[in-house]
């Protein structure tokens, strides 16, 4: 089981017809403009929206598409996370409770290579920055559980406003030597929108829905084995991570949470 995490996120201002988002920029996964081709991880399991508009009255809706789906129907993503726009001085947030539509036991099937786009429609003042999160895998997501532990992290570097930023982690304790699978994130900033694992070899980009408080009710979707094991890594050799944010959050205000379980102690050949 394996699963990653792509985005779309603009400062734009909505329109009575539906508009497209733009692709983030990935390293990844291939993308051009508001298209995302859909790499070998071609079954989504995890859909957050977050969009402005003046009023939680208003029309506000959000869908993705591509070939496959539009031989049904455009996929539409509900609930949404809404942030009242105020005249371009806002942008999109995760809620706190945060809204996220959950298909890892029954995942929306699409057709690796083809395009998905993200269309939102909505009234605001002037452009905001909208975002859709989308986590990929490849098949249902089957939860993990054993003696799983938290520890605290910081981050190393500010984020660059609407781009996957990568920042290294500083642990708050020493990991003891060993061997250790990732089970959960909480990742956290001023302006945090989503952020992802990136682990030593490369491969797939493991991410969590983010928060902008310690107060903020994260979905434990993302927490203590809910999204299964999401990869493995050294103690020596720990993840960095890629922060989505709406601003450029200094490295001061980025705090993560890593729920783990050690499944080898000692070094590696010992």
């Amino acid at each position: 089981m394996a699963f990653t995490t792509i985005a779309f996120i603009e400062d734009i201002q909505g329109a009575a017809a539906y508009t497209e988002l733009a692709a983030a920029l990935d390293q990844h996964v291939t993308v051009n403009g508001d298209d995302l081709q859909l790499p070998s991880l071609n079954q989504i399991v995890l859909v957050a929206a977050g969009i402005c508009s003046t009023s939680d009255a208003t029309a506000r809706r959000v869908r993705l598409a591509s070939p496959s789906l539009r031989e049904r129907a455009l996929f539409q993503i509900s609930p949404i996370n809404w942030t009242a726009s105020a005249g371009g001085a806002t942008d999109a947030v995760p809620n706190s409770p945060q809204a996220i539509m959950d298909m890892r036991g029954s995942p929306l099937v699409l057709v690796p290579r083809e395009k998905l786009n993200a269309q939102f429609l909505a009234t605001n003042f002037a452009a905001d920055r909208q975002h859709v999160i989308v986590w990929l895998a490849d098949g249902p997501i089957v939860p993990v559980k054993g003696p799983i532990f938290s520890i605290r992290c910081t981050g190393g570097s500010p984020a660059v406003a609407g781009v996957w930023t990568t920042t290294a982690l500083t642990f708050e304790e020493d990991l003891p030597a060993g061997r250790y699978q990732v089970v959960g994130f909480r990742p956290m900033s001023t302006t945090m929108v989503a952020a992802r694992l990136v682990f030593v070899g490369g491969g797939w980009r493991p991410g969590a829905y983010g928060c902008d408080t310690y107060y903020d009710l994260q979905s434990d979707i993302f927490r203590f084995g809910n999204m299964g094991v999401w990869s493995e890594f050294e103690d020596l050799e720990p993840p960095t991570v890629e922060i989505l944010a709406n601003a450029a959050d200094a490295a001061a205000v980025q705090e993560y949470w890593l729920d783990l379980i050690q499944i080898r102690k000692g070094p590696s050949g010992a």
